[in-house]
């Protein structure tokens, strides 16, 4: 929806999101009409040409690619009365500003992975300065004293006021009631962008002061607006808030001291005032250093505050593997016998492997004395595939090593290496002689039989190696993975890098649960709801595709995101506010796509879900100091169609209960949350 879209750039300005934030900005740049019209009829026009020129609205919907023809619309609106003349003038600054957005935006992105941030702004408002300068008619007849709201001007001290006015800047309103007013704004949408642009400012200040020998002067400075703006941007927006991202923010700041009167006397020469030229160079080359340094903490994919970034990163970091996956290279239970940098050979750069062998209930992996192979549990069995690929190559000519002999010429043993269809490689070592069932070039699929566990090579007893590794050659470097599609003798897990003696199963996937997460596009879920067992609506659950081909249930201007990844199916995150899919999302987050009663999984509903401030306040906290998300959800099958579950709430620990009943072709016939139920209507 246009207006809906527009409104939302003003909000942008600030980094916040929200319509009713934008409204509100929206409503204080109207406080000077000139200003506030200059920039409404700058932003609707990019938005105009946007759709003229062919943009689908689903690209234009969230106000990134027309915030910055606002900016310039408040840039004209400062110096020109409105008329017929700056009307057209801004009308062509407006479309000048959207196709540099557009032709920036491709760039930084494509080459550079890099935001556009307010560049077109600084670009094209510059241009525009330079020739206004030239356009002696329109200085003659709309030239204008730009007035300001003078309220609570003389409330404050300097210090303060220089801080308020700083923020109103960011507007072309250096007033401090309407820096009051965006702070108020800050402050309710995200607690760490409002910390930071008061630590962010008041550093920039004291720094400046201190070079120039007046912190008074230093206080009338309206170019310290980029100083809140950088410390926003590089503490709390670009990178996950933490401690280090606190620092980022400082010497972010420290260094804008530094430009900002650089290039003050340098633009002067020309009439063109500093914008936020500053904040630009040193966001964008912090981004870009800590892309090349590959900094973990980054974001990728932005919510509505700093606080909740932070917590679904996070959280995705918990709930899905961060390394390559594979499955457990055997059909039943099975023994860590050395994992990840093991205490005796997966050391240095072969660290990244698992031994792992089979041990009977008092603990012993072999019967007897143990002196023959076949006292061992896991001699001459099953081994298959981890995945899906090509084998690129077998050794199948090393004998078996009587218990006691190792042989220390050929430590790998008889062994398959598989190139996996993600482009990693994965060996399996240690098999017995002759037992190889798979030659180079042939097509593995997952649990596919490929061989039988042996005592060949480096082996003082049976037992079956696997690691993934960067290149075909055993001897090459090995790379960290995680096992999917697992469970161990109590739990479920979708994905684990299990410790040393835990016990393991690989679980299959079910057609019947397949067949249950096998949505069709603009497929639509009726449900009748109820709540303390009171009717009290119909709703629809729409499924819907997004622009990346990513599937999700749509109700309401909300998105739930789903998808099936190895044998888990997930709902991936909620995008807005629907509380219907809101409690969907928390009623079964996540399931494997396997029965197995009596092995419960866990999994995190996130906190902007829980009700209470003061526990989001301590869960927000542990975001900010990397304490990470936590488990708070438990669910498991109560038969072979039922889900139920059990969700601690806050610091309480009070449960809320959840059911879930599956349907091959209703997909949930049925689900609870606490007291509100939902019924599908299959009339």
């Amino acid at each position: 929806m246009p207006v809906r879209s527009i409104i939302l750039s003003y909000a942008e300005v600030f980094f916040l999101k929200g319509l009713v934030i934008g409204v509100l900005v929206l409503c204080i740049t109207l406080l000077n009409p000139a200003l506030g019209i200059a920039g409404f009829i700058s932003i609707s026009v990019a938005y105009a040409f946007a759709l003229f020129v062919g943009y689908e609205r689903e690209f234009l919907k969230s106000g990134y690619y027309t915030y910055n023809a606002l900016l310039v619309g408040l840039s004209i609106g400062q110096l020109f009365a409105i008329s017929p003349l700056t009307i057209l003038f801004i009308s062509i600054a407006a479309i000048i500003t959207f196709m540099v957005t557009v032709s920036m935006s491709d760039v930084l992105h494509k080459y550079f992975a890099l935001p556009i941030l307010s560049a077109p702004f600084v670009i094209v408002t510059s241009l525009i300065y330079l020739s206004a300068a030239k356009f002696t008619n329109l200085y003659v007849s709309e030239l204008y004293a730009a007035g300001h709201v003078n309220i609570l001007s003389d409330v404050f001290p300097y210090w303060i006021n220089g801080f308020l006015r700083s923020l109103g800047a960011i507007l072309f309103m250096p007033s401090p009631a309407i820096g009051l007013f965006l702070l108020g704004l800050i402050l309710f949408h995200s607690r760490v962008l409002f910390l930071l642009a008061i630590i962010g400012y008041y550093f920039g200040i004291s720094l400046q002061g201190a070079f120039v020998g007046s912190y008074r002067n230093a206080f009338y400075d309206l170019n310290a607006f980029n100083y809140p703006l950088i410390a926003m941007a590089l503490g709390g927006i670009f990178n996950i808030p933490s401690v280090k991202s606190y620092t980022f923010a400082l010497t972010g700041v420290a260094m804008a001291t530094v430009l900002i009167k650089s290039i003050d006397i340098f633009w002067a020469e020309y009439g063109i005032p500093v914008f936020t030229l500053p904040f630009l160079l040193i966001t964008l080359g912090y981004i870009y250093v800590l892309n090349l340094l590959q900094y973990k903490y980054r974001p990728f994919i932005y919510k509505d505050s700093p606080e909740e970034t932070a917590e679904y990163f996070y959280t995705q970091e918990s709930r899905y593997s961060q390394v390559s996956t594979m499955y457990l290279p055997f059909k039943d239970s099975w023994s860590v016998y050395q994992g990840f940098d093991g205490e005796w050979t997966h050391k240095g750069i072969w660290k990244y492997a698992y031994d792992f062998v089979i041990k009977n209930k008092k603990g012993f992996t072999y019967e007897n004395e143990g002196k023959n192979l076949e006292d061992y549990f896991c001699y001459k069995k099953s081994i298959t595939s981890p995945c899906k690929g090509v084998v690129a190559y077998t050794s199948d000519i090393f004998p078996d090593n009587p218990i006691g002999v190792v042989d220390t010429f050929n430590n790998w043993g008889n062994f398959i290496v598989i190139k996996d269809y993600r482009g990693f490689y994965v060996g399996l070592c240690h098999l017995a002689l002759g037992s190889i069932l798979v030659k180079p070039g042939d097509w593995v699929d997952i649990f596919q039989d490929v061989a039988l566990c042996g005592n060949s090579g480096y082996s003082p007893q049976p037992h079956i190696h696997i690691q993934c590794q960067s290149t075909s050659f055993l001897s090459s470097v090995t790379l960290p993975f995680s096992f999917v599609g697992l469970k161990t003798e109590k739990n479920i897990y979708h994905h684990l890098i299990p410790k040393k003696d835990v016990v393991v199963a690989p679980i299959f996937i079910d057609d019947y649960y397949y067949q249950v997460t096998n949505f069709v596009l603009d497929e639509c879920l009726h449900y009748k709801v109820y709540r303390n067992d009171r009717f009290i609506e119909d709703i629809v659950f729409k499924v819907k595709m997004g622009i990346d081909s990513t599937f999700y249930l749509s109700r309401n201007n909300s998105r739930l995101y789903f998808g099936r990844s190895d044998s888990t199916f997930y709902f991936y995150h909620l995008e807005g506010n629907d509380k219907y899919l809101r409690m969907l999302y928390q009623a079964l987050p996540s399931f494997p796509m396997s029965y197995n009663l009596g092995f419960p999984w866990n999994d995190i509903v996130p906190v902007k879900f829980i009700k209470g401030w003061k526990q989001r306040i301590m869960l927000n906290v542990k975001n900010m100091f990397k304490f990470g998300a936590q488990n708070n959800a438990e669910y498991e099958f109560k038969d072979d169609t039922t889900i139920v579950g059990n969700i601690t709430s806050g610091i309480m620990h009070k449960k809320i209960k959840t059911k879930v009943v599956l349907d091959p072709y209703l997909k949930f016939s049925e689900f609870e949350f606490d007291n509100t139920k939902f019924i599908a209507d299959q009339s």
